[in-house]
């Protein structure tokens, strides 16, 4: 079974978070963001431990501002029954015992919107509320779903 890509940054030519601006990725954005999913190279695997695995990238401007990347296996779940959940707000609140509240915002594509998402953080941290543009794309046995927080 293949699994949903981790979220990390897409290494398009276009602005990213922390830039000037962030815009709707297009298909060149998902096949960069799948390209860095899989790459190894400049990445230190820092977790690994029940089919869940964590990797750590510096990155070159600031070394105190990291990326991170996660693969999870999920051997009893199809790939697109797992997608098909992450999209689905009402049940999230369900299943994720730390959501304190979620809704769409707005629409802003056929496959990309902008959406509110508070959520109970473990102490010492406060709970937290994130804007994020959330876009998303099966490509072949692939779903993709990338997100930034803005």
């Amino acid at each position: 079974m293949e699994k949903p890509a981790a979220s990390t940054e897409p290494q398009g030519s276009r602005p990213a978070l922390g830039r000037e601006s962030v815009q709707v990725p297009d298909d060149q954005d998902f096949r960069s963001f799948r390209s860095e999913c899989e790459a190894e190279v400049g990445w230190n695997l820092t977790y690994s431990k029940a089919g869940v695995s964590v990797w750590v990238q510096a990155v070159e401007m600031d070394r105190t501002l990291h990326k991170i990347k996660c693969r999870m296996e999920c051997c009893d779940v199809p790939a697109e029954t797992l997608y098909d959940v992450l999209h689905d707000i009402e049940y999230r609140k369900k299943w994720d015992s730390n959501v304190i509240e979620t809704f769409d915002i707005a629409r802003l594509t056929v496959n990309a919107d902008v959406g509110y998402y508070s959520w109970r953080c473990p102490k010492p941290l406060k709970n937290r509320d994130v804007i994020t543009l959330r876009s998303w794309l099966p490509m072949g046995a692939d779903y993709i779903i990338m997100n930034y927080s803005v």
